[in-house]
This record gives structure tokens, C-alpha cells and sequence, in this order.
């Protein structure tokens, strides 16, 4: 709550966007969601003590701001705690929450190869690949823009008639994205994920 307070007055300042609580309760009410200019005004004082979700993210549209600026502002190297008692640089908080990556955690499962002395060693989580949906999506966008950049290449060698080890490669990059794209929507139409109807969506 602190943090998002923080940001929020931040954001409202006369450095950023010089708005007033009231102008800026009005700019929710744009997006769907009225928040009074008391309740700005709690938040920013810390009366208010918990924050839903849907004001979260109404607050960030109306700043014009991503929700997770809110949350963990002090990127890149600011350190935050992700959840309780466990400290992230900012910008592993936010890989974590936008499913980049997962969070940066103490383990003692290491050993010293020589003393056999267990070592505190910080290894990044990894999502669980049955329900990371995030991950897969990722890598379905990256597949489909690496198979649309491949097909404009292979076009454009074509037309400027390039050397035919260039088609050749062009055409093996195009191949290989579609293929990888066709595999991951298989996996996501098998996760019960909503892709639609088409592999190159």
C-alpha cells in the first residue's frame, strides 16, 4: 500500500502530470470505476489500508501507467518485498508478475563440493509448465512475430531476387517458427486455452 501511495502522489505531481486528486478521481470514473477524491486522498495519506484489485488497476489506466508501476515502482534495482519477508530487486518483482520469470528465493539445498556443507545459496523459482499459461502465450507471440518477420524477408528476397542460399535460409526460419507456433497452439488448444481458431492468430 505504501508503495502504491507513493507512486500514485508521484505521478500525481507537478513534475509528471500535475493532477489533482479530484481531477484524477475524474479520470477514473472514464475508465469505469469511480474512485472518489477522498479516497485518492486516503491512499495517499495511508488511511486507507488495502487497495481491491479493480482500483488498482483503474488507478494505473488513469495515470497512464502499467498496474505493476504501481506495485513495484522503484525499478530497476529498488528492492521491495515481493511477498512477505522476501526481498526482490524491483525488476524481479515485476519479471515475476508479468510471468517472465519466476521470484528470487533463498534455498539451502546446495552443498559444498569439498566440506559437504550445506551452502544459502538464492536460485530463481521456475512456473509450473501445467499451469503456466503466461510462459506459453510468450512464447506463442514470439513464435508467430519470428514467422511473420521470416515471411516479409522471404518476400522481400524473392522480389529483389536475392541469392538462393538466402530464400533457402529465409524459408528454413519461416518453417521453423511455424512449426514451433503450430506446437505451442496444440499445447495451449490441450490446456483448454481460448487461441481462437487459427495457428497464426
Amino acid at each position: 500500500m505504501a508503495r502504491v501511495a507513493s507512486e500514485v502522489r508521484r505521478l500525481r505531481g507537478k513534475d509528471h502530470s500535475a493532477l489533482s486528486a479530484a481531477k484524477l478521481a475524474d479520470r477514473t470514473v472514464d475508465f469505469g470505476w469511480g474512485i472518489s477524491r477522498s479516497v485518492v486522498a486516503d491512499l495517499e495519506t495511508g488511511r486507507k489500508k488495502s487497495l481491491d484489485i479493480s482500483e488498482l488497476l483503474v488507478l494505473a489506466a488513469a495515470l497512464g501507467v502499467s498496474p505493476a508501476q504501481l506495485l513495484f515502482p522503484d525499478l530497476p534495482k529498488g528492492k521491495v518485498e515481493a511477498l512477505p519477508g522476501l526481498p526482490q530487486e524491483s525488476h524481479d518483482a515485476l519479471r515475476w508478475f508479468s510471468g517472465e520469470a519466476g521470484l528470487v528465493r533463498p534455498s539451502s539445498e546446495w552443498t559444498d563440493e569439498e566440506s559437504d556443507a550445506r551452502l544459502d545459496m538464492w536460485v530463481r523459482d521456475t512456473f509450473d509448465p501445467k499451469n503456466d499459461r503466461v510462459g506459453i502465450t510468450r512464447e506463442w507471440l514470439d513464435a508467430l512475430k519470428a514467422m511473420r518477420r521470416a515471411r516479409v524477408q522471404l518476400r522481400n528476397g524473392l522480389s529483389k531476387r536475392e541469392s538462393a542460399e538466402h530464400i533457402e535460409s529465409m524459408q528454413y526460419l519461416y518453417e521453423d517458427a511455424r512449426r514451433r507456433s503450430e506446437d505451442l497452439f496444440r499445447k495451449m488448444t490441450e490446456l483448454g486455452m481460448a487461441v481462437g481458431d487459427e495457428v497464426d492468430g
